[in-house]
């Protein structure tokens, strides 16, 4: 390593003896997803209509068998 770079190294940490760091995740929630759709929200609406499916099929059922 030049010496001349050594110096610039030491003056960069001189000046920030932290390096920049990237803002808090806490203040800007990473966005997982584009423009696509949500797949997350897409499975709990299949799973809900699914469980009213079932819940429907159950009473028809009851009442035609009794």
């Amino acid at each position: 390593m030049s010496s001349a770079l050594r110096e610039n190294a030491a003056e960069v940490v001189a000046k920030d003896p932290l390096p920049s760091l990237p803002p808090s995740r806490w203040r800007k929630p990473l966005r997982l997803r584009g423009k696509g759709p949500s797949w997350t929200g897409l499975a709990l609406l299949v799973l809900a209509a699914d469980i009213v499916l079932a819940a429907a099929v159950w009473q028809a059922v009851n009442f035609f068998s009794h």
